[in-house]
């Protein structure tokens, strides 16, 4: 369950007590937006952020849930040898999704837009550990092998490196770069980093 999408649909309906009672407008309609964010945050798993991988055997060592670029959404994976980005949503995707909502309701259609588009995302991280394709390239993957990389860079809330096909930055929350610092060092060749890993913006 997504506290967050829940709380939020628990919040569309108190708006719309507060227009109904101040202004008459029909609670029939934000009710049943708030009603749709809170059922789409009770079926939407968790995510499991952050996963180190502790076992010696198997390639794969640390998973990163979530991450955006000017692409996309993505899923990384840190393995011995490479990264591997797995493309969750495309950046056109979400945006039309929460355009049509917001045109349809709006500032709260927009919110329940954004909701949607989590339940999408974690359904296919679900299906990629379902299916085993952690490190499998599908259409919108990315793989950047580490010899490949120069120029790497994590600073506050985005890892940010150059390779053989060019410069990518990508976002993450604030909290996650600390958290794989240490990993991504231990991974990543000396010879890529540009500097020391900096929590400056």
């Amino acid at each position: 369950m997504r506290a967050s999408i829940v709380f939020t649909g628990f919040g569309v309906i108190i708006f719309g007590l507060l227009l109904w009672v101040g202004f008459g407008y029909p609670i029939e309609i934000i009710g049943t937006i708030g009603l749709l964010n809170i059922i789409i945050g009770i079926v939407t798993p968790k995510s499991q952020g952050i996963v180190f991988q502790t076992e010696q055997v198997g390639p794969v060592k640390l998973v990163v849930d979530k991450a955006s670029s000017r692409s996309g959404t993505y899923e990384l994976v840190f393995s011995d040898t490479k990264l591997t980005m797995k493309k969750l949503a495309s950046r056109g995707g979400i945006m039309a999704v929460a355009l049509v909502f917001a045109i349809i309701g709006g500032l709260i259609g927009g919110v329940t837009g954004y909701s949607l588009g989590e339940l999408v995302t974690q359904r296919r991280r679900d299906r990629i550990y379902k299916e085993n394709t952690l490190l499998t390239i599908n259409h919108g993957d990315v793989e950047i092998p580490y010899d490949n990389m120069s120029q790497v860079e994590l600073t506050k809330n985005k890892l940010k490196l150059s390779s053989m096909d060019g410069p990518t930055t990508l976002f993450m929350p604030k909290k996650y770069p600390p958290m794989i610092a240490a990993k991504l060092r231990e991974l990543i060749p000396s010879r890529a980093w540009a500097s020391p890993v900096s929590n400056s913006p």
